[in-house]
């Protein structure tokens, strides 16, 4: 996945904030948006570590380097 991918696909997680939608990626990172924390939250499945960004830039730099670090093929 491209960074303007990934920025797309977290930006629709704002536009539906009313409704409850994880994206899960590789089986490895889920991606969601906390209404009631304003935040994104990318959660790795693996070691149950969440990772908070209040800008949709932010998260989608931080969600495109996790995959890269861990070489993920999407």
């Amino acid at each position: 996945m491209t960074l303007i991918e990934i920025n797309d696909m977290i930006g629709y997680l704002v536009n539906y904030q009313d409704s409850d939608i994880t994206h899960t990626l590789a089986n490895k990172f889920e991606i969601n948006y906390s209404k009631e924390l304003s935040r994104f939250q990318i959660s790795d499945i693996e070691t149950g570590i969440v990772h908070g960004y209040e800008e949709l830039e932010k998260a989608a730099l931080a969600l495109f380097s996790m995959l890269r670090t861990n070489t993920i093929d999407i």
